[in-house]
């Protein structure tokens, strides 16, 4: 390796001169250790594995690399044709289906000598040749020993068609590589194609079948259209098009969810584990199933089973983005009538509900055409009340959606599995045998073969397999001293209610709006009912001319006034008091909230586009919508869910973001907000994680509960303001153990996995 190193291209070239493929392959590979993510030296090896040595394992691992770095389709064309010489005919398909995609949004890219339709079908024949070889295969052991083989078909000839004459590389290029270009030079590919011979015989209509013909009556309009939308119908039929595109709103559509989409679709028959990196969207890609299934009339009623968090999110996820309206085990009609409630068609469900004594006989006894189970890793443990129901629903299809399906061993992937497709790995006993390494159940044996099955039911998205980068964001939050007058309007606030008989929802309301401003709080105080003495507290919030959260806002605007900002706050008294606020200080501005007709939101979001350079925005604001325009977030108030933090950011910092993200954070010291962000700061660093990633981190805590509820747990216990920084304490600590959990599991799956299950 000395003389390699000295000269590496000289040995490459002699080792080329002597025919030695192996070792200028080795030579290859170790530039490629210096050059990870130089595009010439992948296809200079790739070339050299195929046209002068043929080594398809070897060509395989550099494609796959290839296409990491660039999606281009002549290489998912050419990793087609190696997978089906390999006889992985189901990889073989679904890259085959990859290069189909891509090739229609990269007309520029082709060879010189050959058309991409071409190219494309015949990869498509080689991989039938193979079906039929392999097909061949089975018959001549069926027919082993017996006689009669006379009826089997044989191959008469085979010809070689010519393609794209394969790119050799720039040896200059070797010694300085260069970046790839914007259009990458196509991969060649050859196609060695079965030909066969076919009698053709052409024979005259008969003659009252061309008299018919010619006296006929014409064909109407009506008639003619009707046949059209037939055949419309029939092409869609085969879910090479999907209905649901046209039928979904607020909804970024990728490539990849598409993909995924079609693959369950055709291939996986409506069972499918769904495990793409956490934030590349499984619930839209479930959505998107969903409607597909309804538009087809082929579902009539679905269950989904979430965690008690997320039954909300869902809920309104599938109203606003696909207009399909589900019921929850939130509403009152829930509590109503429990019996009517799991009869209903459209079904959203705690999964803990579900499994309980009350309920479960009663979804048990219902058949449900969808099943969909989100954050599936709980259902790991076949031992488990959740496993148990899944797996005695009756049910026809089923998604099971979850970032990480491997938590602690290999055999809770068999329990996965398991629900979706019974008998796949036929017993535990019988996968333990075939599939996980000897006194290591963390380590898979046999894992070509694992991988090979695993493929028939799992899609696993990563953020490098479909080139997934965004910009950094930056995040600072100002923890501001409150006035005189604010601190013991605060303290006031704690103290009454703790003395006051109210229900928990509306103190948990009370609290938020105290965080956010106290003209939020003002409000909702003169709409309680009864003596409460409240009119002291009142008069104190009618002397506040100005608040800190105001000065602070206005040095944030004033420093960049060219760039355009976001102001999320969570009430609509706070809005008007920042609104104001603006007003007074000449800043121009815009409003979004929930209450605004459609139109009214389309002008606002058209005007910040365009020439205001401030939107002040409700919790509501730019659901779905493009805002990567802008790339500034002021959190006026913090909600105390982080996962509604993380959804404000994730309306900038988002696909299609081309610019560093900055975020502002405002707490007034002493809140229960200013606690909640300093430990989500300082202990998970919130902040600097990926977006998606802190729902999972919530799913290892310990406590199953809402975060609302836990932070309603502190309040209540904690006698002041010493005791309640002691919780709080305690809850960052468990989070960190949650996050440290997490990031044990997501490599875990990272190394089980890999990159080997992309759509």
């Amino acid at each position: 390796m000395s003389r390699i190193q000295d000269n590496p291209i000289v040995a490459y070239e002699r080792c080329l001169r002597k025919g030695d493929c192996k070792k200028a392959a080795r030579i290859l590979e170790y530039l490629i250790s210096q050059y990870p993510k130089d595009i010439e030296l992948l296809q200079e090896i790739i070339n050299l594995a195929v046209y002068l040595s043929w080594q398809p394992e070897l060509a395989r691992k550099w494609l796959l690399r290839l296409i990491r770095l660039r999606q281009v389709w002549l290489d998912y064309a050419l990793l087609s044709k190696i997978e089906a010489h390999l006889d992985n005919l189901t990889r073989a398909r679904e890259f085959l289906s990859m290069a189909r995609s891509l090739q229609k949004q990269q007309p520029g890219i082709r060879p010189e000598d050959a058309s991409p339709a071409e190219i494309l079908r015949e990869v498509d024949d080689v991989i039938k040749y193979r079906e039929w070889q392999r097909t061949q295969q089975e018959l001549e052991v069926e027919t082993a020993g017996k006689e009669g083989a006379a009826g089997r078909r044989e191959i008469k000839s085979r010809k070689t068609v010519s393609l794209p004459k394969p790119v050799q590389g720039n040896k200059k290029a070797l010694k300085h590589p260069r970046k790839p270009e914007v259009v990458p030079s196509p991969t060649p590919i050859l196609i060695d194609t079965p030909t066969y011979k076919i009698p053709v015989r052409v024979e005259p209509l008969p003659e009252d079948i061309m008299a018919s013909l010619f006296t006929a009556a014409a064909t109407s309009l009506d008639e003619l259209c009707l046949r059209i939308d037939y055949q419309i119908l029939a092409i869609r039929g085969g879910f090479d098009e999907l209905l649901c595109l046209t039928a979904i709103n607020n909804v970024d559509r990728y490539w990849y969810q598409i993909e995924t989409v079609k693959k369950v679709l055709k291939r996986f028959h409506g069972r499918a584990l769904l495990c793409d990196e956490v934030g590349l969207g499984k619930t839209i890609e479930a959505g998107m199933l969903i409607k597909e299934y309804l538009l087809r009339s082929m579902v009539r009623n679905i269950l989904i089973l979430t965690p008690a968090p997320l039954v909300s999110q869902w809920q309104e996820e599938m109203e606003v983005k696909f207009g399909i309206p589900f019921i929850s085990t939130d509403s009152p009609d829930f509590s109503r009538d429990p019996v009517a409630f799991w009869k209903q068609p459209f079904l959203i469900a705690s999964l803990a509900t579900a499994k309980s004594e009350r309920n479960l006989p009663l979804v048990l006894q219902q058949f449900y055409d969808l099943v969909v189970v989100d954050e599936a890793h709980h259902l790991r443990n076949k031992t488990t009340k959740a496993w148990k129901l899944i797996n005695q629903l009756q049910k026809k299809f089923i998604f099971l959606l979850t970032a990480t399906p491997v938590q602690n061993n290999l055999i809770e992937l068999f329990n996965l599995i398991t629900l979706l497709k019974p008998g796949q790995f036929k017993t535990e006993k019988v996968f333990r045998q075939e599939y996980v390494a000897k006194g290591n159940l963390k380590k898979p044996a046999h894992r070509e073969k694992l991988h090979e099955l695993l493929r028939e039911v799992m899609i696993r998205n990563t953020r490098s397999a479909i080139d997934l980068k965004l910009p950094k964001r930056f995040a600072a939050t100002m923890r501001l001293s409150p006035s005189a007058l604010e601190e013991r309007i605060y303290e006031s606030v704690g103290a009454r209610l703790k003395s006051m008989n109210l229900k928990k929802p509306l103190v948990n309301m009370l609290l938020r709006e105290a965080g956010s401003s106290p003209f939020a709080l003002r409000e909702s105080l003169l709409k309680l009912k009864g003596g409460n003495g409240l009119g002291d507290l009142i008069a104190m919030i009618d002397q506040l001319e100005e608040i800190s959260k105001g000065k602070a806002l206005l040095d944030i605007l004033k420093k960049n006034q060219a760039e355009k900002k976001i102001i999320f706050t969570q009430f609509l008294k706070s809005m008007d008091y920042v609104t104001t606020l603006l007003e007074r200080n000449g800043i121009s501005f815009t409003t979004f909230c929930g209450n605004m007709t459609v139109r009214e939101k389309d002008e606002a979001i058209r005007r910040f586009k365009a020439d205001i350079p401030v939107l002040v925005s409700t919790e509501s604001g730019g659901e779905g919508r493009n805002l990567q325009f802008c790339n500034t977030i002021i959190n006026f108030d913090l909600p105390w869910n982080p996962m509604r933090i993380e959804q404000r950011i994730g309306r900038l910092h988002r696909i299609g973001q081309t610019r560093d993200v900055f975020i502002f954070n405002l707490s007034v010291r002493g809140t229960i907000e200013d606690y909640i962000i300093e430990i989500l700061d300082s202990k998970i660093n919130m902040f600097e994680m990926v977006i998606g990633e802190i729902e999972p981190i919530l799913g290892h805590l310990e406590e199953e509960t809402d975060f609302d509820d836990l932070i309603m747990d502190i309040w209540m216990k904690s006698a002041d303001q010493e005791g309640m920084r002691d919780h709080f304490e305690k809850l960052g600590e468990e989070l960190a153990a949650a996050k440290k959990r997490y990031i044990e599991t997501r490599n875990l799956d990272q190394e089980i996995f890999g990159e080997d299950y992309e759509i």
